[in-house]
């Protein structure tokens, strides 16, 4: 369990054991796995406890609770809505989907953002474009991956039909090859496109299997144009229109739908970020550059330089930055329940840099200096912790 006695006011901290989208994905594999006798898992809640194992697993990349009672509050996916989960942390995709995926917490899958720290001499890689950070190429070594990776997917336990359905020009890189393994697999080009690639898999999934769905166009448009945007709305809209088509595929294909995200976002005012490097002397106390999230931003400091760092910190950006040490972040549970990953203390570093309000966190010397996002995630305000659960078909 996470240990309240952190000072993290007002953060929302993952809700672990009860109403995680963890324990949603694992109570998908349960039922899956499970004869209809007795054993089944506990659901969170608004998971429908009667129903068939004819199940379709929706992931709407960013889609937070927030803007569903808000700019959404009027749609189709509202009106679905059950409950309110919280992600996993980091609130990122790296982390979430891979949890969706496995059905593993981030401090057994090991990928806590972006951009990840590996053993030795591995040094930063990128998980979900499966890239060294540094020089950007494909990180395809076997004897690393086997290291970096060392999970089977969700759907190679299901022991049932399963497909996993994601755009095309996704759908066939390395992460998701390797985190599909086990389920046939099918890409989109449009958003129209995928009501009738549902319908072609729940013809052919029997009595008990699992259609996986991954929409990241909310959360991309999310990142280039802010959460009040028109952008914003209009693919949303687009979104919404796709969810009640598959509701309807649903009920005429006798499965369950059930619907989610892997995070929330928050607007990020470049006011707002906090540059490490143009302080030099504290960024010199590093012992490389950030990794994980702006909002969630781990770090590694040359020897015996933590007290002297955490005073720098607070001196320049008071009251600006929550600071906890790698060691915090795994004793109180962040990360989440399980075997711990080989290297979850080198995945961890020294420190984790949480910025409060919309702050962000970068080591770069100015804004100017780093791709420009507008809404961000992987932090622990509500925004980016509430996703919602959406509950339709035939249940």
């Amino acid at each position: 369990m996470i240990d309240l006695a952190i000072s993290l006011a007002g953060r929302r901290l993952p809700a672990y054991g009860s109403n995680s989208i963890l324990e949603l994905v694992r109570w998908v594999g349960a039922r899956l796995k499970r004869d209809g006798g007795e054993g089944a898992m506990a659901a969170p809640d608004g998971v429908p406890g009667e129903g068939g194992q004819r199940l379709v697993l929706a992931l709407f990349d960013g889609l937070g609770d927030h803007y569903l009672g808000g700019p959404g509050a009027s749609s189709a996916m509202r009106m679905a809505r059950r409950s309110a989960l919280t992600s996993v942390f980091p609130s990122t995709t790296a982390s979430a989907v891979t949890t969706m995926m496995t059905g593993l917490s981030p401090a057994t899958h090991g990928l806590n953002g972006w951009v990840c720290r590996g053993h030795d001499g591995v040094g930063l890689f990128e998980p979900l474009p499966m890239i060294y950070h540094e020089t950007c190429k494909p990180l395809r070594h076997p004897v690393r991956r086997r290291r970096l990776f060392p999970y089977r997917s969700l759907y190679q336990g299901l022991g049932c039909t399963a497909f996993v359905i994601s755009p095309a020009w996704l759908i066939d890189s390395d992460f998701s090859r390797h985190h599909s393994r086990g389920a046939a697999v099918a890409g989109y080009s449009a958003l129209d496109e995928v009501p009738e690639l549902l319908a072609f898999a729940l013809e052919r999934l029997g009595p008990r299997g699992l259609v996986y769905l991954y929409f990241p166009q909310f959360d991309a448009t999310a990142h280039d144009f802010g959460m009040a945007s028109a952008q914003l709305q209009q693919i949303f809209g687009e979104l919404d229109d796709c969810f009640a088509a598959l509701a309807a595929c649903c009920e005429a294909g006798d499965a369950t739908l059930l619907a989610t995200a892997d995070h929330g976002l928050i607007d990020a005012p470049e006011a707002e970020m906090i540059c490490l490097g143009a302080e030099p002397a504290i960024a010199s106390m590093l012992a490389m550059p950030l990794w994980g999230e702006r909002r969630a931003a781990f770090c590694a400091l040359r020897p015996g330089m933590e007290a002297a760092f955490r005073e720098a910190i607070e001196a320049r950006w008071p009251g600006r930055i929550d600071v906890l040490s790698g060691a915090q972040v795994i004793d109180a549970g962040l990360l989440g329940p399980g075997r711990p990953h080989r290297d979850l203390d080198v995945r961890v570093g020294d420190l984790l840099l949480l910025p409060r309000g919309g702050g962000t966190v970068v080591d770069a010397a100015a804004p100017q200096e780093v791709h420009r996002l507008v809404a961000v995630h992987g932090g622990l305000s509500a925004q980016e912790m509430s996703v919602p659960l959406l509950v339709s078909g035939a249940h």
